[in-house]
């Protein structure tokens, strides 16, 4: 009776075209709107090379010009060689004048031109030190100090990207959206809440058998929908997810239980119709999203620092955690973590689901 209760209820689930919609089709469009919305963000932030005017007269020094050419070998500096500072106001390119050692002209006090200033006070205090140890002592190796691969040393990380993390906490909406799934059983097996339901109470199979196949089924499809939509999101909008594929794996797995038990619990703590529990169910998750700094990155550090323990009970924000610390730690510790929390989150849905559930009689069906 089980397999004939799982085949049955797989059949009505994926005939729910409605719940399919806002479980795959809505994270799809929003997925492309974000796209749309920050896919330049981090174009429009990477370096570029910074246009720098050198008096001439200080390029006749061959550590100077040697130093320059190495500048723009590594693309930190594009170097034009001119007369004096009236070059800041016939280009609009060049960023700073460098007229000696310890005088450089900008026209405004930006990043780029914060970073010739320190770029060029490194090579003068290098520069000073190696003319004070060659005069305490000429025979000394300077090899060391001045055999220097790059410059400038970018210790960041190369898969930085800022804007995945709105889409890690789409991903995090979108496993809790599957909440759709567990209301609809609750409606199926609840004698009080629908018909169908009144059916199934007085089926001669048992409502556990019933009621737990039909959970598998709706933790499946929740499942498949978020593995698919990693698929959409890694391969169709270009969203890096790191090479951990097995923890990622689980953590779907877990969460899109977590947004089915997160549905049974709305099923069966209220009696409100089933429209108006879809619509606390929506806006309870977008609520989650919010907090987790879908719309706005800065809500979750406001959230962080003010009342730290909304988002560890909030399983958006846990997800979106989880995904983040999977790909930009190379620890496990902080994800095993989100993972402990939420699975913590995912038993307290389901045991407040069972109290609610828990020796219901009826006089009548």
């Amino acid at each position: 009776m089980f397999l004939h209760s799982f085949k049955n209820t797989f059949k009505v689930l994926l005939r729910q075209r409605a719940m399919l919609f806002w479980s795959l089709i809505f994270p799809i469009v929003l997925g492309i709107f974000f796209k749309l919305a920050f896919g330049n963000i981090m174009e429009s932030t990477k370096f570029k090379t910074i246009g720098v005017a050198v008096n001439e007269s200080l390029m006749e020094d061959e550590y100077i010009k040697s130093f320059m050419k190495e500048m723009e070998d590594e693309e930190y500096f594009k170097v034009t060689e001119a007369k004096n500072a009236d070059i800041l106001d016939e280009d609009d390119s060049i960023k700073a004048y460098i007229d000696s050692m310890d005088k450089i002209y900008t026209k405004k006090s930006g990043i780029s031109e914060t970073i010739v200033e320190t770029i060029m006070n490194a090579y003068s205090q290098k520069s000073s030190m190696v003319a004070r140890i060659m005069q305490k002592d000429p025979m000394t190796d300077l090899s060391t100090l001045l055999d220097v691969d790059n410059h400038v040393k970018d210790v960041s990380r190369k898969n930085m990207d800022m804007t995945n993390t709105f889409f890690y906490t789409l991903l995090g909406m979108t496993t809790i959206y599957g909440y759709m799934w567990g209301l609809f059983v609750s409606y199926q097996y609840e004698a009080n809440l629908s018909t169908n339901a009144k059916r199934n109470t007085v089926s001669p199979t048992k409502k556990g058998t019933m009621l737990s196949a039909s959970l598998l089924v709706s933790w499946i499809i929740n499942f498949t929908i978020t593995i698919v939509f990693i698929i959409y999101l890694k391969y169709a909008l270009g969203v890096d997810f790191g090479d951990r594929i097995a923890p990622l794996v689980a953590l779907s797995a877990l969460s899109s239980l977590t947004g089915v038990a997160f549905g049974v619990l709305i099923g069966v703590s209220n009696k409100a119709s089933i429209d108006a529990k879809t619509g606390m169910g929506i806006a309870i998750t977008m609520l989650m999203s919010f907090l987790a700094g879908m719309m706005a990155p800065e809500i979750k550090i406001l959230v962080a620092e003010h009342a730290p323990i909304v988002n560890k009970l909030n399983p958006v924000a846990v997800v979106t955690d989880a995904v983040y610390s999977l790909y930009y730690y190379d620890s496990m510790t902080r994800f095993n973590g989100d993972i402990i929390n939420l699975a913590l989150i995912t038993l307290f849905f389901i045991v407040a689901s069972l109290f609610f559930m828990r020796g219901k009689e009826y006089e009548s069906l």
